[in-house]
This record gives structure tokens, sequence and C-alpha cells, in this order.
């Protein structure tokens, strides 16, 4: 009996772990995956505002060089598009004229997050993107990478610089969704083209587990009390 328990308790961990690994898969997605917890839009500054402390509990930033991103406003004239509004936040110089972006942006949580999404944007693609999560000590826990050829969606014919309202939107929505809260931040970019400038928008995160993540836990759980109960 003794053996039987300690055999359930190491196929509940492989359950849980194998659970757990796969809501580790990174977000890459031309549609939004995450539609819970807490968003920054961008909206309400005005054009070239320097963003880092502005937003409770988010502290935005450049890596690897040191510097502020900024708001850019009407952004389709610039060489990217906006998820909603029309207000992205650029590191590129010059109020998000396509300059060279020096830096990525970064975004440091106050408390850590089990989710995070962001919209990556780039209608004239010169390089690839690698968006990187990192934990409280600053390691790495999950990276991915969006070739110059997925910036752009399917079916997209809006040009370098898309008008209001062109569908689907020129760009794709990046990011991570874990077991656990242990993201501490993020950083999208910089493009491994020298002269790409990029924009994000609409930051997306969650400090617990979005209702997706439980209900797959539950039905790896669900599973391992079947299985026992046959074994009974």
């Amino acid at each position: 009996m003794r053996h039987l328990k300690i055999s359930m308790l190491a196929l509940a961990l492989i359950v849980i772990f194998a659970v757990g690994t796969a809501m580790a898969t990174p977000i890459k997605s031309y549609t939004p995956v995450l539609t819970g917890g807490s968003l920054i839009d961008f909206e309400g500054f005005s054009e070239g505002t320097l963003i880092d402390t502005q937003y409770p509990g988010v502290t935005f930033g450049q890596a690897p060089l040191a510097g502020r991103p900024q708001i850019d406003v009407f952004p389709w004239l610039f060489g990217y598009g906006a998820s909603s509004g029309d207000h992205v936040l650029t590191g590129s110089t010059e109020g998000g004229y396509s300059s060279p972006t020096i830096a990525g942006i970064t975004a440091a949580f106050a408390t850590l997050q089990s989710a995070v999404q962001i919209f990556l944007s780039d209608t004239a693609p010169l390089g690839d993107y690698t968006v990187t999560a990192y934990d409280a000590g600053h390691s790495v826990l999950e990276s991915l990478t969006v070739l110059a050829s997925e910036t752009l969606p399917p079916g997209y014919s809006g040009g370098f610089f898309p008008p209001p309202g062109t569908f689907p939107l020129p760009g794709i929505f990046v990011g991570f969704e874990r077991l656990t809260a242990d993201i501490a931040s993020i950083q999208i970019g910089p493009s491994s083209a020298a002269s790409d400038a990029f924009a994000v928008d609409d930051l997306r995160y969650a400090a617990i587990p979005l209702p997706s993540t439980m209900l797959l836990l539950g039905s790896g759980l669900t599973g391992l009390l079947a299985w026992r109960r046959r074994r009974q």
C-alpha cells in the first residue's frame, strides 16, 4: 500500500509537471490569446511622452541600452499600427519616425505575473525580434523569436503606412502564459536589423493563472483520479 501511495504521488507530480510545461508555451498569435487581467493601452498621452513609471505596478524602459520608450500617436504614418486606439509605445528616435530603434522595450512588474501578452507591430520588417521573459533574478524563463516574415499576418495588404481600420492588423500578439506567477519582466526586441523601427501596444498581464490554465490543470488531475479508481 505504501508503495502504491508513493507511485501515486510520483504520477501526480508528473501530471502537474506536464501540465505546467504545456502552459509554458509562448504566445504568438494574430489574434489576442489573453483576455483577462490588467491592460495598458498607452492612450491618453501626448506625442513624444517618455514613459517609465506613469502606470502603477509597471515600469517601462529600454535594453540593452538605457533609455525610456515614448508614445507615438497616429502610428500608421511611421511604419507600424496599433491594436487599439491610435497610441503606441515605441523605442524609435524622434517621435516614432522610422529611424533606427536603438534598444528593445522592457516592462518590469512590481509583482510577479503568470501571464503577459503584448502587441508587436512593424509594417516594414527588416529583421527578427526576440521576446524574453525574466524571473526576479533576471534569469531567462522563456524566449521566443518573431521572424520578419511573421510580423505581418496572412492576408495583410496595408503596405508600409496602413490607413486607420486596416484589417488584418499589422502586427502580432506575443507573450507567455505560465502555471505559476514568476514573470518579473519582459523585453521585446530590438530587431536583429540595426535600422528597424517597431512599436508595441496593449500590454495585458495577470498575476494569477488565467481560467484556461486552471482548466488544463483540473483536467490533468481528473485523469489522475480516474486512473486511480481503475487501479483500485
